[in-house]
């Protein structure tokens, strides 16, 4: 599957095994330097650098690696990305230690069945800890696309983080929303905490945008702002 250039200036490298659902989307953000956002399940590194590479960059031009939460399906190849370009690791304080290593990643939500599956799950998809070299707050801004700013939106994860560029007119909101069959909350299975969850999601709704990019689904660039604000309005808080 070729790269998909979302806007101009930010390339979806495609989205494996199953366009997202077995892993995240990976994002290349294109400036002075290059961005990655997310690093999609362990083993996808060889295919990110090939979709670079067919950009026509090298390794080495990838200067920062942006995580929007710690999940494997977002962090799995981080390790070896990391390594083969010397980029900076970029996360939120509240997801760095189980990005690190430091803590070990919470388990499923839901009956015990569930547990022992995500248990199992998780040990055959497991990331390899990684350093993260720079934290990341509500309302620092990244030199990248006339600026990007970050957003903490916890729900998902206590540090989730959304990326917000202004100037283009795009958010990119990791797995805040899923965009499979229509937008949708991610599973609860793997929600730390649904109402944070959905005041995150009422926020993003907020905001002025044309185009949004999820974790996992396709971009939505038509009527974006519209379908998120109407998706938001029909959420409630758990009782």
């Amino acid at each position: 599957m070729k790269s998909m250039e979302v806007i101009p200036g930010i390339h979806l490298l495609s989205s494996f095994l199953g366009a997202g659902v077995w892993g995240a989307n990976v994002y290349l953000l294109e400036d002075n330097d290059l961005t990655l956002v997310d690093t999609g399940f362990i083993g996808r590194s060889g295919q990110i650098l090939r979709k670079v590479a067919d950009l026509g960059y090298a390794p080495s031009d990838i200067t920062r690696i942006i995580i929007t939460h710690y999940h494997a399906d977002h962090i799995g190849s981080l390790a070896m990305l990391k390594k083969v370009t010397q980029a900076k690791v970029l996360a939120h304080p509240a997801d760095a230690p189980y990005i690190n290593g430091r803590l070990p990643e919470p388990g499923a939500a839901g009956p015990k069945w569930l547990g022992r599956s995500f248990t199992h799950f998780r040990r055959l998809w497991s990331a390899i800890a990684t350093s993260v070299d720079v934290l990341v707050n509500e309302g620092d801004e990244l030199p990248v696309l006339g600026g990007i700013k970050i957003l903490h939106t916890p729900g998902h994860t206590c540090g989730s983080i959304s990326l917000f560029c202004p100037s283009r007119r795009l958010i990119i909101v990791g797995d805040v929303i899923a965009h499979r069959f229509g937008l949708r909350l991610p599973s609860k299975t793997f929600t730390e905490d649904i109402a944070q969850e959905i005041s995150s999601v009422r926020r993003i709704a907020s905001l002025d945008f044309d185009v949004v990019c999820f974790g996992h689904g396709s971009p939505l660039r038509h009527g974006a702002r519209n379908k998120v604000s109407d998706f938001a309005r029909g959420l409630s808080l758990p009782s």
